[in-house]
């Protein structure tokens, strides 16, 4: 609002002004003295002077109120031409301080315009730095927001990392010692089944030494008292593996706890691994924004180093145009002391022809009182003297009248020199402000070229930072590499593991099958103890029964013979007694062995049936035993499956990470090849735009062909393009033509 009324109130004083020097104008030409021309003359260049000091505020005025202040302007100075008619000097002078004011405002509507345009094109230019600026710094807040989001989470997955290779190594170490014990219990059952293979032998060699010896009890008894022992001694022997088999189903089910977590932690390290692949697709993404980003930055420096060429052309021109105008004025320097020696000179003359008119008038009036008082005194003098009174008279008019017309002569010689004179300063004055002005466009242009050398430096430092920060991206692209081989080595490690849980797996199965086998053969063995108990009972019953019939009838042999020999005696009838005593007491003795005999079979009956109930007892626990086993062997084999597949699963995972990297390692291949190509083509593009001087087109297409430099075809309307066309199909320019058709054509395509 100021400026606006700063604006109109010069405008006012500069109309006030113009007319009322229209006003003074046609008064003089009106009167027509030439006597109050220098008086005229410095008044009207105070008056230049003013309106020249009000044209520095009018220079930023609106193109309607400088179409009204020129209109007033022609009005005045139409005014002033119709009154100059009659006058020569005084309107030239006015005509030409009107068109001096008439160039000058619209040199400054010019500029203003110029200076409007300029203005509207850094607007421009500073509103997309500011934006690519902002985006740029966004960027980079989010690539420090994520990259540090991506470390937190790499410290997570090396602490699992560290976590899995710690469980890892327990798993190792327990497996380790399961083995160990798995290979002492080994030996022991195989230390066992020799012993009851020797058990065996013994027991054969026992019933072979039992059938050749039925004729020795006391030898068969110690036999039996030995086997008796060594049986005794198996079945602690039976009881402690019994025991051990329970301690290793235990171990069995601690083994199988122990595969479930291994299950759950590789279904962890799965979902660590996916959580990481998720994390490496982002990265990527995030990568090739960054690629583009760091193009379009390159496309910017580029149309930066564009503008800062025209910046420097405009520059020269500016710095040539300055020369020319300090020469001018030089030159309008040199013309002012010299029309002021002439005027100086031509001074001294008027001076001096002023004191000889003096002079000349002085001495006609003395001679002229001479002459008038000798006639009143003399009376009329004689003809001669008369007559040469009349000549002197008649050679001092002539004299005077020359004198006069010198006197006008250098008067109008001095006119002409102070209109001279009054040219060269306006004319030193318009230079000087024409100086001043063009001194202040350089130093805008000087600032405006340290403003884009400065910007310029930091669109160079941004473009480092970005290839920094691309080599630091990079450089993560090599870490995460070697990430994803120590991954794929950690995979490896895991699939080797995973095959030596298998192994041992297997191994334990086994040693399950042969602790089965132990079990049966125990069981065998004990049965076969048992029939040999029982054979050694019925042996030892038998070789009872058979003493007890041996001493009977030992008994019997020695009652025949005392028979034979009571008989023989001839007493028969004590010998009948004696006879008949025996044969009772055999008979009772028979009786108590049949009775005793009768009890050793009920109990040994008794014995069996307990044995064979304990028998059925032993059966039902090794089914019970056999069933767990068999739901352990299955659980493991369903475990060995899921971990082939696991280890199936890992290896296509595998592959297809590979596959995945040679992938991006194409397209990062095929990105570098597009950008060389794109550079290529702003390089031919830049090539292809001509670059014309203002000196050889008007201006309007001049300031055109500005932006087109600047912001390319497109950012100019179609109807200055087709103008502009027209104009260079007019002045035959084939390289304005043939960029503008290439221009127009690529936006088509």
């Amino acid at each position: 609002m100021e400026g606006e009324a700063l604006r109109a109130d010069a405008l006012a004083r500069l109309s006030g002004i113009v007319s009322r020097v229209s006003q003074e104008v046609s008064r003089d030409l009106d009167a027509g003295s030439e006597g109050h021309c220098g008086e005229v003359l410095e008044f009207r260049q105070a008056q230049l002077l003013e309106l020249r000091k009000l044209l520095d505020d009018v220079r930023e005025t609106s193109p309607e109120e400088l179409r009204k202040v020129l209109a007033h302007a022609d009005m005045a100075v139409a005014g002033m031409a119709g009154m100059a008619g009659t006058a020569g000097t005084a309107g030239a002078r006015a005509h030409s301080g009107r068109e001096s004011i008439l160039q000058e405002l619209h040199e400054a509507a010019n500029r203003n315009v110029r200076l409007a345009r300029r203005e509207a094109v850094l607007e421009a230019y500073c509103e997309d730095q500011s934006s690519v600026l902002a985006a740029a710094e966004s960027s980079a807040f989010r690539l420090r927001h994520e990259q540090e989001v991506q470390e937190s989470r790499l410290k997570e997955a090396v602490a699992a990392r560290d976590a899995s290779a710690s469980a890892k190594q327990a798993a190792e170490s327990q497996s380790s010692e399961l083995k160990a014990l798995w290979l002492k219990e080994h030996t022991q059952l195989q230390q066992c089944q020799t012993d009851l293979r020797q058990a065996l032998d013994t027991v054969s060699k026992l019933e072979a030494q039992i059938s050749e010896k039925r004729s020795a009890p006391a030898v068969t008894g110690v036999l039996t008292n030995v086997w008796q022992s060594r049986i005794a001694a198996q079945a602690k022997d039976l009881q402690m593996l019994q025991t051990r088999c329970t301690e290793l189903d235990s171990e069995h089910s601690a083994a199988a706890r122990l595969c479930l977590e291994l299950e759950s932690w590789t279904h962890e390290a799965e979902q660590a691994e996916a959580r990481q692949a998720l994390h490496g697709e982002i990265f990527q993404e995030r990568c090739v924004e960054l690629q583009a980003k760091l193009d379009k930055s390159r496309v910017a420096h580029y149309d930066r180093g564009r503008e800062l060429e025209v910046l420097q052309i405009q520059h020269e021109e500016q710095q040539q145009k300055l020369l020319q105008a300090t020469s001018d004025r030089d030159r309008c320097q040199e013309d002012k002391r010299r029309l002021q020696s002439t005027v100086t000179d031509l001074e001294v003359q008027i001076a001096e022809s002023m004191l000889n008119s003096n002079h000349h008038a002085s001495q006609h009036g003395q001679l002229r009182a001479q002459v008038e008082d000798e006639r009143l005194a003399r009376g009329e003098a004689s003809s001669a003297s008369s007559a040469s009174s009349a000549r002197r008279l008649e050679r001092c008019g002539a004299e005077l009248a020359e004198l006069a017309a010198q006197h006008r002569r250098l008067e109008r010689q001095y006119a002409v020199a102070n209109a001279a004179k009054d040219g060269a300063q306006r004319r030193f004055k318009a230079l000087e402000l024409e100086h001043q002005q063009l001194q202040t466009q350089l130093h805008t242009a000087a600032a405006e070229q340290t403003g884009m050398k400065s910007e310029h430096a930091s669109i160079s430092l941004e473009l480092l930072r970005l290839r920094s920060h691309a080599d630091e991206l990079k450089s993560q692209l090599a870490e995460q590499s070697l990430r994803e081989s120590a991954h794929l080595e950690l995979k490896d490690e895991n699939y080797a593991f995973g095959c030596k849980l298998s192994d041992l797996l297997d191994e334990k199965e086994e040693h399950k099958r042969h602790s089965e086998e132990l079990h049966t053969f125990l069981e065998a063995a004990q049965a076969e103890a048992d029939a040999g108990r029982d054979q050694l009972e019925a042996y030892s019953a038998e070789l009872k029964e058979f003493q007890e019939k041996d001493s009977l009838v030992r008994q019997i042999a020695a009652h025949h013979k005392l028979v034979a020999s009571h008989r023989a005696s001839g007493r028969g009838h004590e010998a009948d007694a004696a006879l008949l005593e025996l044969a009772m007491a055999l008979d009772s003795h028979l009786a108590d062995g049949g009775e005793r005999i009768l009890t050793e079979l009920v109990a040994e009956l008794r014995a069996k049936e307990k044995r064979i109930e304990a028998s059925e007892l032993s059966a039902a626990q090794c089914e019970a035993q056999e069933a767990q086993s068999e739901a352990q062997s299955e659980a493991q084999s369903e475990a060995k499956q899921s971990l082939l597949k696991h280890n199936v699963q890992l290896k296509s995972e595998r592959e297809e990470e590979r596959r995945l990297h040679k992938v991006q390692s194409d397209e990062i291949v095929e990105l570098q090849h597009l950008l060389r190509t794109s550079e290529e083509q702003a390089s031919q593009s830049q090539e292809a735009v001509p670059h014309l001087h203002d000196t050889e087109i008007p201006e309007e297409y001049a300031a055109i062909i500005k932006q087109v430099d600047l912001l390319g075809w497109d950012a100019v309307e179609w109807g200055g393009n087709f103008t502009l066309l027209h104009w260079a199909a007019a002045q035959n320019l084939d390289g304005l033509c043939r960029s503008f058709l290439e221009s127009t054509s690529y936006s088509r395509a």
